[in-house]
């Protein structure tokens, strides 16, 4: 790890753990009232706090489960004192719990003004992503690598069924959303700052254009002349070359990325750099430590609000999309039976339908493990900049054993990686905390 890993994963642990806190506060005073809405409100709780914990066992593996339900046998009181940790697959046992009992107290949509709200669509997606990764969450990590658990694809498939079947959500496209700025801006409606309206999108977190409110994502990525209104960007993350050019130049999601030529992205107008040359993006990045400022393709999925506050953007952060929810079902459906492969292969083409124009679906792969691939390759031109891609190499198992640049070359043989450590300062904190294996 580099000097600031460590402080980035002690962040990460102690954010999660707040979420997790707060629910557990809010949920033990419930316990001492009533009121008609008590039972929607324990359940909108009870799967945040299964959220942060989800993200706990994803990054971490085992970790203690924290909770103060009297009835649940696993809770132990909400007390600040040290605790050992839950294996990984209990604390999966706990998420899966949470989410199953806090499901029919749920509503199955919010009014306008209410959106973002927990609902029952939410938790089936969250489900099928649960157990789309059940075998990496209910394994075990040693120093030789990942032992799988048991696989769970009909329930994943069956998950995905739920929302696929509901009809509260549908593919944005061109057509359906009334689009008007070119081929692609139906798909590009889910990320925007008016991407609430959006019928895809099941699960979000909230941002607005306020104070403190706000989504940063285009501060940390655009060059510092590429933006308007108080604040100056990083001109900080870009993607890997080979990611860039494993899309397709016809894909109507390749828009994501900045290349060649820019421009200021509040006002259009073209740009310079710091010394004053025409501003133009290089995709090779030869040497990430003394890399010039124009190198890198740049990601802008959620682009700048027209009426942000300095940096203060309003566009919601999608966890899950109804596009997403196709493609668990045709990977639960290809890894239940090969047979499977065509019907797989047919929900990858729908979700392309919409991004290429002419259509251009891609043909079934003679074999299992090519549907797989090609699932995985689709997973990457949806969902990039949507924080899937780590889990979906590790549940293909090529987290490890596939090279990447600057993937330094130790990494391709130390398995244990598809854990995060635990932050040193918990291990400190709490000692009757251990250390993941291998580190």
């Amino acid at each position: 790890m580099d000097s600031a890993q460590p402080g980035n994963m002690n962040d990460a642990w102690n954010q999660l753990f707040t979420g997790v806190a707060r629910a557990n506060v809010v949920l033990d005073a419930m316990q001492h009232v009533e009121f008609p809405t008590k039972p929607g409100i324990i359940a909108e709780l009870r799967v945040l706090r299964a959220i942060y914990y989800f993200n706990l066992m994803d990054l971490f593996g085992g970790v203690p489960i924290v909770c103060p339900e009297t009835t649940n046998p696993i809770c132990h009181g909400i007390a600040i004192e040290t605790r050992e940790k839950n294996t990984r697959a209990e604390v999966f046992n706990f998420i899966e719990a949470e989410l199953i009992a806090a499901r029919p107290d749920l509503k199955v949509s919010w009014t306008a003004d209410m959106n973002g709200r927990i609902t029952q669509g939410a938790v089936d997606a969250l489900l099928a992503s649960l157990y789309l990764n059940a075998q990496v969450f209910t394994g075990t990590v040693s120093t030789t690598g990942l032992t799988k658990g048991p696989a769970r694809w009909a329930d994943a498939n069956a998950a995905a069924d739920r929302i696929l079947n509901s009809g509260n959500y549908t593919l944005a496209t061109d057509a359906n959303t009334g689009c008007t700025q070119g081929p692609g801006c139906g798909w590009r409606s889910n990320f925007r700052a008016d991407n609430g309206n959006s019928k895809e999108n099941i699960l979000t977190v909230k941002y607005l254009n306020q104070p403190g409110l706000g989504l940063h994502f285009v501060m940390e990525s655009l060059h510092y002349n590429q933006y308007s209104g108080g604040s100056t960007p990083w001109n900080g993350f870009s993607t890997l070359a080979e990611t860039y050019r494993a899309f397709d130049p016809a894909d109507q999601r390749r828009q994501i990325f900045l290349i060649g030529p820019q421009v200021n992205q509040v006002t259009g107008l073209p740009v310079t750099d710091r010394a004053g040359n025409p501003l133009v993006f290089d995709s090779t990045i030869a040497n990430d430590a003394v890399a010039q400022e124009n190198i890198g393709v740049r990601i802008v999925k959620w682009p700048v609000d027209p009426n942000h506050l300095d940096q203060e953007n309003g566009n919601d952060y999608a966890l899950f999309r109804l596009a997403e929810i196709y493609l668990i079902k045709a990977e639960a459906l290809n890894e239940i039976s090969a047979a499977n492969g065509p019907a797989a292969i047919a929900l990858v083409n729908t979700v392309r339908a919409r991004v290429f124009s002419p259509p251009k679906p891609i043909p079934v792969p003679a074999t299992q493990q090519g549907v797989r691939d090609a699932i995985l390759q689709e997973r990457l031109f949806e969902l990039t900049d949507e924080a899937k891609r780590r889990q979906d190499l590790i549940r293909m198992d090529q987290y490890i054993s596939r090279a990447w640049q600057f993937k330094a070359a130790a990494a391709l043989t130390q398995p244990y990686r598809v854990l995060m450590p635990i932050p040193d300062i918990q291990l400190g904190t709490n000692p009757k905390l251990v250390q993941n294996a291998g580190y």
